[in-house]
């Protein structure tokens, strides 16, 4: 199962969410980090907006959900959230601890950079159940 959550559960239709309308621009997966222009998302290192899609169909909790080239994507912009977010799937890092520094690299998964890591990148706040997933936030400074 790969997603991204809000650690705050509210409706969507009464929240200010950050989301953008886009269309995949090569073949990628729910969860991707890139970025948009064009109204086009392209998976890119160290860029913070993530594919956010409601999951359907066959692949369902696979451990990959695939977005085939073309298809809409939702989008999320992680600098415009307020507070923390929640992190489950395979784009983490399996040893990933609390405290650890993510940047997203070139496949849009993330990866440890806890030596060098410059402001933007993704702070691990808290470890969620038997590391299933992780409590982050976006550091841009």
């Amino acid at each position: 199962l790969k997603m991204i959550k809000f650690s705050t559960i509210g409706q969507i239709e009464h929240g200010n969410y950050p989301f953008e309308d886009a269309v995949a621009s090569a073949d990628t997966f729910n969860g991707a980090y890139g970025d948009t222009a064009s109204g086009k998302f392209t998976v890119t290192a160290k860029k913070y907006k993530a594919i956010m899609q409601i999951e359907r169909g066959d692949d369902e909790y696979m451990p990959t959900y695939k977005i085939a080239k073309g298809e809409h994507v939702r989008v999320i912009d992680l600098a415009k959230v307020t507070g923390n977010f929640e992190i489950y799937g395979d784009e983490l890092p399996a040893d990933v601890a609390k405290g650890d520094k993510l940047e997203s690299n070139a496949e849009g998964k993330l990866v440890k950079n806890n030596s060098s890591a410059t402001a933007p990148y993704i702070e691990v706040t808290a470890i969620i159940g038997n590391k299933l997933g992780v409590e982050a936030k976006l550091v841009t400074a």
